[in-house]
């Protein structure tokens, strides 16, 4: 029992010296800082003492304070101290095997101890290192080393390893506080480690177990004995602090600073003795950074880790690398396939400089070598060689050459059939420069180049009559000339002034045209002229009011052909034809009847604004999808929201003339885009096509102010306008806003507003509505489907109500339908959406579309990750996803792939992995996937599986696998965390190649 150990001090030592203690020592130093944990809450609950007003009130037999409890709390902490030292202060045991808090706890004891203080107000504070005595200084070596390497592991483990009964009584929420405390200490952290890695006389005591003296009945007093101390070397304190700041750093992906760190680390563990007394580096783990960060001699490697080691060096010699892989194909193939990937990546990121042509150079490498393996796919290679204007042609005979004299006879066949498959391809001038060269020609016998050479010929042959003929019709036609038929014909004449004013679209040039037609009579009609010239109902009323003739007819035609060019996204040209009605009616002002005039500048002027709405929401966005998103406050959009409010505003004014709803409802839609959400909650909404836009600007309004809390919003404005859009039973909506049932025609009204729906959701661009949009839908399909496991799982859905009245009167496929609509047009938009991406995944997945489904998984897995260049992270990519990906990889019968993906699970499904390993078509395709497996368990059951079946070759593989994993399994958690990782994007590279990509 711990209170053993208390009362005789010589039996602590006794008991961890044993071979298996019980409890060991961490589960020691754990069970006694939970009895100071409960000692200090007993106290603190503690009634206390009462007050007397009067002395003589206060009994007579009140024993004396005694401090007792704190001097026996104190006994516990100086016993875990005592235990710390037994393990020599072995950061990995204690991150291990001992909780966080437990941990932080224990390291402030030992500051409070050796600083001889009571508190750790001084701790926070820059040392000085003159006036810091060497105990001193290694516990705040120490607890500072804890913090870095505390925050780092939080970071790489979403869990803990294992479950305390200290956590029992800590819930996630605190330690979640704990850990932003401690992340908060790390700028200081690094700034006192650098303090101190660049102080050239380094004075540290290493505390010992006979350091600490334990608390016994007569000495209360904390006297340690400090001379027992071990003293540590500058050389080792330098070491252990460059080790643990790169470790640091390439936690945090800043190589830079990590390959500065462990160099400097590695250049002094070389010079340190084996009997270290404070450094404490595993070499494994210090030769695992230094290979991982590309600082390692280049000829002790071999050639896959010079092949990883260039592209951390931004690929610097990576074709030389390449073209000796070539001979001695030790590079699996998927990794240069992936190499292909982070080099398209990296210049489109433009993170650094990528030579123009190396992409060009590593496809052409990478044929060669899958022309060598007898999988050469000529499609890819001949299209890149024909785009590459000649330079393609010269890589692949370098390539060639370099190979070709060590090349045996059947690699030499393969590389024959992948050269006359190019030539099939019609890949310019490379038959020619091949077969100009000796040292190529020679893989070809006479014979063959005899045929090619006639089956050329007979293709040309072939093809000369029918060149022949199209250049006799070419060369025969001198076109018509039509103004000798036209002279004297007016008829003709008219009709060929006719045909230039449909196909003008220069005001001057109509004006004339106009007058032309009109100069022998009146001319025909413009709305027959041509089908596609006709006006709203309040334009053409206003345009009929004007005299018959040239001016009536020219305000016609470019206010038709304005509307025709604004259809067809030719805005430019449609508000050219606009301002030339405006200045046509600034000419006749004056004598014009009444207020004609001035009505129909107001009605040009909507329709100006109307051609700015609808090119906003054509060219959204104007960037490429990788820059950044549109600014709702710039100059132009400002503006455009200013004439929408004036616009709306004549509807408050009372003013006799309105601009007609088409243009109400573009000012609407384009002011939900502009994200002027107060503005349209507050609009009146007695016209119908004010309820959608403003019904959504009050949910992003409420989204937008109660983000952090986002389930306190309670809005069902949008909810219940959806419910109407998708309710069989028919319902109208009367400009009041109150509903009636159509009993006569039921479903006819509901119809006509789902189109009208699915119109204003075409018309989204702004996200946050958009997301408001998916969310709604989502819920509404969740709530009808009703099936947990087929859910849509998206943000904002806990907003919308979760039951539905009458939920027979709705069709889930059909909300299906428009929400994947909804979802295609957004991702067109933001393609790189990954909420939004797994919601497709999700429809797919719940129609049973597994392929597209799992294409959609792994698109949101390419956005999050930026190409796989990164690690994916769990808050977004969580296991459901990895658990849909499984099962749309079994319906597939990719049974290796969902066996894989089982390891990508926080708890690994080692029932489905096991089972999917059983199937027939899994061993074959297993040949590929070895290297992606990083879980122990699984290729012990591979070598199971194959010395079952008598595959020797495949055993053999499994095994030497399994023994790569248990020689690395004395590397720390950084390192293991950063191998599975690496192995994640390898084979997620290789899915996305296969499921998008294709």
């Amino acid at each position: 029992m711990w209170f053993e150990f208390l009362l005789d001090p010589k039996a602590l030592k006794e008991h961890l010296e044993k071979a298996r203690p019980d409890p060991t020592a961490t589960e020691l130093i754990v069970q006694l800082m939970d009895k100071i944990t409960s000692e200090t809450a007993a106290a603190e609950k503690a009634p206390p003492t009462p007050a007397y007003e009067n002395l003589d009130d206060k009994p007579v037999d009140t024993p004396k304070p005694n401090n007792s409890a704190s001097k026996k709390k104190l006994a516990l902490k100086v016993m875990c101290l005592k235990i710390a030292a037994f393990l020599k202060w072995n950061l990995d045991i204690i991150e291990q095997k001992i909780p966080l808090e437990t941990q932080h706890t224990l390291l402030q004891d030992l500051l409070i101890i050796s600083r001889e203080q009571k508190d750790l107000s001084e701790c926070a504070n820059e040392i000085n290192l003159q006036s810091c005595s060497p105990q001193e200084l290694f516990s705040v070596l120490l607890y500072h080393r804890w913090v870095l390497r505390a925050v780092s592991r939080a970071r790489m483990s979403a869990k803990q390893p294992r479950s305390y009964s200290s956590l029992s009584t800590m819930t996630a929420m605190k330690l979640e506080d704990r850990l932003v405390s401690i992340e908060q200490q790390v700028p200081q952290s690094i700034a006192i480690l650098k303090q101190i890695s660049t102080t050239l006389d380094v004075s540290l005591n290493v505390p010992v177990y006979e350091t600490f003296e334990p608390l016994t009945e007569d000495n209360e007093d904390l006297n340690q004995q400090w001379d027992t101390c071990l003293k540590a070397s500058e050389q080792e304190v330098h070491c252990q602090i460059h080790f643990d700041l790169a470790a640091f750093y390439f936690s945090r992906e800043q190589y830079k600073e990590a390959r500065e760190h462990i160099w400097k680390a590695a250049q002094i563990n070389a010079k340190l003795p084996v009997v270290k007394v404070y450094c404490d580096i595993h070499e494994q783990t210090l030769q695992g950074y230094c290979r991982a960060l590309g600082i390692s001699k280049q000829e002790e490697q071999d050639l896959f880790v010079q092949f990883l080691t260039c592209k951390s060096n931004h690929f610097t010699g990576i074709v030389n690398i390449l073209q000796r892989d070539n001979i001695t194909r030790e590079i699996p193939i998927n990794y240069r396939d992936d190499l292909e990937l982070e080099i398209q990546a990296a210049s489109s990121s433009s993170d650094f400089f990528v030579a123009r042509d190396l992409l060009l150079h590593v496809h052409i490498l990478n044929a060669v070598r899958r022309a060598l393996d007898s999988k050469a796919s000529t499609i890819s290679i001949a299209t890149k060689l024909k785009q590459s204007n000649n330079k393609g042609n010269d890589k692949l005979i370098s390539a060639l050459k370099a190979v070709l004299p060590h090349c045996d006879e059947k690699l030499k066949t393969n590389l024959r059939m992948f050269l006359l498959d190019l030539f099939e391809a019609g890949v310019p001038k490379l038959n020619q420069s091949i077969l100009s060269i000796p040292e190529l020609s020679e893989i070809f016998s006479e014979q063959q180049i005899q045929l090619y050479k006639n089956k050329l010929q007979k293709k040309a042959h072939d093809l000369s009559p029918c060149w022949q003929n199209m250049q006799d019709t070419i060369s025969n036609f001198n076109g018509w000339k039509l103004n000798s038929f036209m002279h004297g014909n007016p008829k003709l004449q008219k009709g060929m002034l006719e045909q230039n004013l449909i196909q003008s679209t220069e005001p001057r040039e109509i004006k004339n045209l106009i007058m032309s037609l009109n100069a022998g009579g009146p001319m025909k009609a413009p709305s027959k002229l041509n089908s596609k010239w006709e006006l709203p109902i309040p334009v053409h009323s206003a345009v009929m009011g004007l005299p018959k003739g040239v001016l009536q007819d020219l305000i016609f035609i470019l206010l038709a052909k304005s509307r025709d060019l604004s259809l067809s996204g030719d805005f430019e040209r449609a508000r050219k034809l606009l301002k030339a009605v405006e200045e046509e009616l600034l000419t006749v002002l004056n004598s014009l009847p009444g207020k004609l005039a001035s009505k129909l500048g107001k009605l040009v002027n909507w329709e100006l604004l109307l051609v700015s709405i609808m090119q906003f929401l054509k060219s959204w966005p104007a960037l490429p999808p990788s820059a950044e998103p549109i600014d709702m406050k710039n100059k132009e959009n400002q503006e455009l929201a200013l004439q929408c409010k004036e616009c709306l505003s004549s509807l408050k004014d009372g003013e006799s003339m309105i601009p007609r709803s088409e243009v109400l409802e573009h000012c609407a839609l384009a002011l939900l885009n502009l994200g002027e959400w107060e503005y349209l909650s507050n609009i009146d909404k007695r016209f119908p096509y004010f309820e959608m836009p403003g019904a959504f600007s009050y949910a992003c309004l409420e989204i937008m102010n109660h983000r952090i809390s986002i389930k306190k919003i309670s809005t069902k404005d949008a909810w219940e306008l959806i419910l109407t859009v998708f309710s069989s039973g028919g319902v109208k909506r009367t400009l009041t806003g109150q509903t009636i049932g159509l009993r006569d025609s039921p479903g006819l009204a509901a119809v006509q507003s789902r189109a009208q729906f699915q119109q204003f959701l075409s018309r989204l661009r702004e996200p946050t509505t958009i997301s408001v949009a998916v969310s709604i839908l989502a819920r509404l399909y969740n709530v009808l489907k009703d099936e947990q496991n087929l859910e849509l799982n998206v943000e904002y859905t806990t907003i919308w109500p979760a039951v539905v009245t009458n939920s027979n009167a709705f069709n889930s496929r059909v909300v299906g339908e428009v929400l994947s609509q909804l979802l295609h047009q957004a991702l067109k938009y933001y393609p790189d959406n990954v909420s939004w991406l797994k919601v497709l995944g999700d429809i797919n997945y719940a129609n049973g579309f597994f392929a597209s489904a799992l294409k959609n998984y792994l698109q949101a897995c390419i956005a999050v990750s930026g190409f796989f260049s990164r690690a994916v992270p769990k808050s977004k990519i969580n296991n459901l996803v990895y658990d849909r990906m499984i099962k749309c990889c079994t319906q597939l019968q990719c049974h290796t792939q969902a066996a894989v993906l089982c390891q990508f699970l926080d708890d690994i499904d080692y029932a489905t992995a096991f089972k999917s390993l059983h199937e027939k078509n899994c061993a074959d395709a297993m040949d590929a996937y070895y290297h992606c497996i990083w879980d122990l368990t699984i290729v012990e059951f591979l070598v199971h599986l194959h010395h079952k079946n008598k595959e020797q070759e495949r055993k053999q593989i499994a095994i030497k696998l399994a023994s790569q994993m248990e020689m690395n399994s004395s590397n720390n958690e950084g390192i293991k965390m950063e191998v599975a990782r690496v192995k994640k994007s390898c084979f997620l590279r290789t899915m996305a190649q296969q499921y998008v990509c294709s």
